[in-house]
């Protein structure tokens, strides 16, 4: 039976990309986490802004898998813009996750169920993927499911895994202050594979050893491990950017770890690079204060972010007479 699905707001979070960036398209694990900056799904009776076709077509293909609702969908993702601007914490990939539950809410199915989470994953992917074939699907699981999770890209399946953080980590993230796209960075990549396939070999290969490495230390919690594999990995970052030709780590990018390393810890870009934002780990607090006087003297912008969130879930009922309005992802 379905709920009055006009009275639903459904909520997913964004990403961050914790290890495993290119590596994870060709088969490498990659760990990634769920951030409190959230996107909204509802529904109005009346088209209003234009959500991101990644959303709107996993609004349908959860409509196909169990049947139309009433009214268009309206997506809210501004927390994960800013000034303006896309801060790579996969707005899309949470809205398209926010569509595909709100759907299955609407069909009276318990989000909170891990079996209907498994469902409204495999519909928010295929409808994702419709739009954007290249991803892996690390940030849609991540906005389904929640939490850190270890994932792998298997073909056209993909398998996930909550796991348990170090909690003596500390994590910081830091706001590059320039947009990038993702499918421009991918497409280079993809590039590297054709005119010179024996190169790309290479530094995939560095990068899919680098991946493991990293997954190893954060699942026997080697804090030293997991500080000497963020830096690691955002090498090998770099040397593919080197290879493709783009600047997948920044002078911005490349200052914040330089930072981070004087400050006892280590950092790379999160996502493609090019911008967007940096991850950067410490393996205790007076490491992270550190850095964080670093980037106040560099004026660099320290975002606050908590990682590990639930995923997604009904946030609350709306009043049956109001309108819900949306903001594309």
């Amino acid at each position: 039976m379905t709920q009055p699905s006009q009275n639903l707001r459904i909520s997913a979070p964004g990403k961050m990309m914790i290890s495993g960036e290119y590596a994870v398209l060709g088969g490498a694990e990659a760990i990634v986490a769920a951030v409190d900056r959230r996107a909204f799904a509802s529904l109005a009776a009346e088209r209003g802004i234009r959500p991101a076709p990644e959303v709107e077509a996993a609004f349908r293909e959860a409509q196909s898998r169990l049947g139309r609702i009433p009214g268009e969908i309206a997506l809210d993702a501004s927390s994960m813009r800013q000034d303006g601007l896309k801060i790579g914490l996969g707005s899309s990939a949470a809205g398209a996750a926010a569509a595909a539950g709100l759907v299955y809410a609407a069909h009276g199915r318990d989000l909170d169920d891990s079996a209907v989470r498994t469902e409204v994953l495999k519909a928010a992917l295929a409808g994702h993927r419709a739009v954007s074939p290249k991803g892996s699907g690390a940030d849609v699981a991540a906005a389904v499911h929640g939490g850190f999770l270890r994932f792998r890209r298997l073909g056209d399946t993909v398998e996930s895994y909550v796991i348990d953080w170090p909690s003596s980590l500390e994590i910081r993230v830091v706001w590059t202050g320039q947009e990038a796209r993702t499918s421009d960075f991918v497409a280079k990549v993809d590039a590297l594979a054709a005119s010179a396939p024996a190169r790309h070999r290479r530094v995939l290969a560095a990068l899919g050893a680098e991946a493991d490495a990293f997954v190893s230390a954060v699942l026997a919690k080697d804090v030293p491990g997991i500080v000497e594999s963020t830096a690691a990995y955002g090498q090998a970052m770099h040397a593919l950017g080197v290879a493709a030709g783009i600047d997948i780590v920044t002078d911005t990018l490349a200052e914040v770890a330089n930072l981070a390393r004087k400050a006892g810890g280590a950092a790379k870009p999160s996502g493609a690079g090019g911008g967007d934002v940096a991850l950067c780990i410490f393996p205790d607090p007076a490491a992270a204060e550190r850095f964080e006087h670093f980037c106040s003297g560099a004026d660099l912008r320290l975002l606050s972010l908590e990682l590990g969130v639930p995923g997604v879930r009904v946030e609350r009922t709306m009043n049956p007479a109001a309108t819900p309005t949306g903001e594309a992802a």
